[in-house]
């Protein structure tokens, strides 16, 4: 998986014309190779008011600047987290594809439209990026980690950024999917460590990458373990949140 499944996309690409994953209409001149402009107003944005710890967007009245149900019974070790979109519709079914269906090559094109969002992009300004690992046999499985191609996008894009792969996923856990929010924080609790060899600066602030989030327990885990080597700013993003 990679380079050589991009090369064959393009291939693809060029014996038959692409057409928008969103719309399904035949792909304009532009930046994106298989998200058009049009299609790219479809995805479900995030906006103020969101929650000020975990992203996610807020309609009622928040008491304080922490109270969400979402994470007020988290209390995550990272600061804050934010996402561009909600998992919901197009959103969805793209980082469904990307993530399940072999379609790695939308991830670059999600994460263009993501860093539409000026918020979403001035919070992992400057940071360490560092994607949420996949364990080794899940890995071996799938053939790739998609949060590390959405990371690594996300590090070619934004000037002063820069990606570490940090942390490893010692234990196997079993799929978050379908488990509640208590289920899913004891499911990957002391489920990753950081890889042998690899130090933190303290003076770096470190953002966490997933391509969801959902309960926020896969982050807060990963921020445990940094936070535990030594990291004071410790952040979270995800492209969506649902």
């Amino acid at each position: 998986m990679g380079l050589l499944d991009d090369l064959d996309r393009g291939l693809v690409d060029l014996l038959f014309p692409r057409d928008c994953v969103v719309t399904q209409l035949p792909m304009e001149e532009g930046p994106r190779r298989h998200l058009s402009t049009t299609g790219a107003l479809e995805l479900i944005r995030i906006h103020d008011p969101r929650c000020s710890t975990c992203g996610h967007p807020f309609t009622g009245l928040m008491e304080g600047d922490r109270a969400c149900p979402h994470c007020l019974d988290l209390h995550p070790a990272f600061n804050r987290a934010v996402c561009a979109f909600q998992a919901k519709g197009s959103a969805r079914d793209i980082i469904h594809q990307i993530k399940y269906g072999r379609a790695l090559y939308l991830a670059d094109d999600l994460v263009d439209a993501a860093l539409e969002d000026q918020d979403f992009k001035r919070h992992l300004s400057g940071s360490i990026l560092v994607p949420v690992p996949l364990h080794a046999r899940r890995l071996r499985d799938r053939g790739y980690n998609q949060t590390e191609r959405i990371a690594r996008a996300l590090g070619q894009r934004l000037p002063g950024c820069e990606v570490q792969f940090l942390l490893a996923k010692h234990s196997e856990t079993a799929s978050q999917t379908r488990l509640d929010r208590a289920a899913r924080r004891k499911n990957v609790a002391k489920a990753f460590a950081l890889k042998p060899g690899q130090k933190i600066d303290p003076a770096r602030r470190y953002v966490i990458i997933d391509d969801v989030l959902t309960t926020g327990a896969t982050l807060h885990a990963c921020a445990q373990v940094l936070r535990s080597a030594g990291a004071i700013a410790v952040d979270a993003a995800a492209l969506a949140h649902g």
